[in-house]
């Protein structure tokens, strides 16, 4: 078997050990020449919130500049393992993996609950963008009309973005019955991170409760006289059912960023205009 070894140019070590020794430096010269793979930063970019973040102290205003970047490896292990433990913890996650910075601020957890929930929203889109690209994918989307199914596929940028007019006015006053109104603010993520940490054992009307307790600031009657509510649950469920939903109306309206709601395509087959509601899931399918 020995005669059937290629051993052309083989010098034996122990017979002669400098030419063995010259032989495997040549080897490994030869090694050091040829190139290393390189491997990629995650690739991402900087892009303009619709709200904007708000800084206090010295730095006070309004910074709108935010970056993201593609997610990793490390980033879907971290993003999997959350979605286990709720909806609420798999988008606190994506948001604190996938952002880079927010402002001046890197987006450490108390940055990013701070944040309007459209600027959230507008975080989430671009990280989408960032890591998959700009096209959403539905392979077996159902038309709610006619029931045919179909590829369907859209754009990110076919999703409306809403922008704050002004930034610094995140308190907005809604007309009520009776010829009362209230001051009420735009939610941030801690208030959803508040009322998802519940969704699952809660319905969607106590959540709403959760939401207005949190975001009514106070009511004023009729005669002029104003009565601070924030944080008062039995307040928000003894509001009439009509105030409820006019300050939930206002609430949505008046938030910015990615409009998920008012995605419409028409459905050549049926004639039908179809709505699109785009979820966190739809983003980041296979998460």
């Amino acid at each position: 078997m020995a005669n059937d070894l290629h051993t052309e140019g083989y010098s034996n070590p122990l017979a002669n050990p400098g030419a063995a020794n010259t032989a495997i430096a040549a080897v490994l010269g030869q090694d050091a020449q040829v190139a290393k793979p390189e491997i990629s930063l995650p690739v991402g970019g900087a892009f303009r919130l619709p709200g904007g973040y708000v800084l206090a102290g010295e730095y006070a205003g309004v910074r709108y500049d935010a970056e993201v970047r593609e997610l990793t490896g490390a980033d879907e292990e971290a993003i999997t393992k959350a979605r286990n433990s709720g909806i609420g913890r798999f988008i606190a996650t994506l948001l604190q993996c996938g952002t880079v910075s927010v402002g001046s601020e890197s987006a450490d957890p108390t940055v990013l609950s701070n944040l309007l929930l459209g600027d959230r929203d507008m975080l989430l889109l671009e990280i989408r963008r960032a890591t998959y690209g700009d096209e959403v994918v539905w392979e077996r989307f159902s038309c709610p009309f006619c029931g045919e199914e179909f590829r369907l596929s859209v754009t990110l940028d076919e999703i409306p973005v809403r922008r704050l007019d002004d930034p610094s006015q995140r308190v907005f006053e809604v007309p009520l019955r009776k010829n009362r109104k209230a001051f009420v603010r735009l939610p941030v993520g801690s208030d959803q991170e508040a009322i998802l940490a519940v969704a699952e054992r809660t319905t969607d009307s106590e959540q709403n409760t959760l939401l207005l307790s949190r975001c009514l600031i106070s009511i004023v009657e009729a005669d002029g006289s104003e009565t601070a509510v924030t944080g008062n649950a039995e307040f928000a469920r003894a509001l009439g059912i009509v105030d409820r939903q006019t300050i939930l109306d206002a609430i949505e309206k008046n938030q910015p960023g990615p409009q998920y709601n008012e995605v419409k395509f028409l459905h050549e087959s049926c004639g039908k205009e179809v709505p699109l509601f785009i979820s966190a899931g739809d983003l980041f399918q296979g998460l």
